[in-house]
């Protein structure tokens, strides 16, 4: 009778520990199976990203190298030479802005990016961005509304790195935009915080890109080679964000709806203990 008692339990105690086994295997696989799909899902992301670069570096080669044909055939009409020159210039800084964001990118990855900040106002930042980014702007025909805080917005920051993110986002809205479209560039101060919001009238997003869409070398809605871009900008955008101490968030109302992409930032002590917290 003892012995018979005592088998019972040792027969439950291997049906667990099989069971236990058999469910640690399954969690297994299904942990080697998801890293094996984002290892897919990169590798595919990398291919084309590089075709987009090689697609994005031959766009501007070909007028530059028609542009000095040009200029050695008939060289000598001022007319002729002021139009090439302006091609050269135009092509030759896409050329430059690529290879920046290439630079930035690797700077990124291994974190090397370094930011020179002092206190700056919120306003000259976006005035350099805009600057920056009106001839694509101007290029698709889209309206640019501002509204920024009347009062100055101070922030201890990378002037340069901070206009760079702003110049980002409205290049992106502008490139997604079609012809014709409205971009709106808005601050508001909340408490110890600026929001900055930068929206389009674009296609949109779908849910799973929208929580995707500042991963490297994710293409926004959409896209196809050679509507411009390498798909690195809103990493470079999120990236710049959090070493300022900020965050960036993206929203739309789905597809057809426009996008908003949100930037909130730390300002300066002295503006934080003048602003009102904003109503929830």
């Amino acid at each position: 009778m003892t012995g018979s008692g005592s088998s019972e339990p040792s027969g439950a105690d291997a049906l667990r520990e099989a069971t236990d086994s058999l469910r640690e295997s399954e969690e297994r696989f299904r942990t080697l199976a998801g890293q094996v799909a984002r290892l897919r899902e990169a590798g595919r992301r990398k291919d084309e990203f590089l075709a987009t670069l090689a697609h994005e570096l031959r766009n501007p080669l070909a007028p530059i190298v028609n542009g000095l044909e040009l200029l050695r055939a008939g060289g000598d009409d001022p007319a002729l030479r002021a139009r090439v020159l302006e091609i050269l210039e135009r092509q030759t800084a896409h050329l430059v802005r690529l290879i920046d964001d290439l630079l930035d990118v690797s700077r990124i990855t291994r974190g090397k990016v370094e930011l020179r900040t002092r206190e700056v106002e919120l306003a000259s930042v976006i005035a350099s961005a805009i600057e920056a980014s009106r001839p694509r702007l101007d290029g698709a025909g889209h309206e640019l509304a501002v509204d920024l805080p009347g009062e100055p917005v101070p922030l201890r920051a990378d002037p340069d790195r901070l206009a760079q993110v702003f110049s980002n986002l409205l290049d992106n809205a502008a490139k997604y935009t079609p012809p014709g479209g409205r971009v709106g560039l808005a601050a508001e101060l909340d408490g110890g915080e600026v929001e900055v919001r930068v929206t389009d009238t674009g296609p949109g997003l779908e849910p799973e890109l929208r929580d995707r869409i500042f991963e490297m070398f994710v293409q926004g809605p959409n896209d196809a080679v050679g509507r411009g871009g390498l798909g690195v900008g809103l990493t470079v955008v999120r990236s710049l964000v959090e070493l300022h101490g900020g965050r960036v968030a993206a929203e739309s109302g789905g597809p057809g709806r426009g996008s908003t992409f949100t930037v909130r930032l730390p300002v300066s002590n002295r503006a934080a203990a003048e602003a009102p917290a904003r109503p929830a």
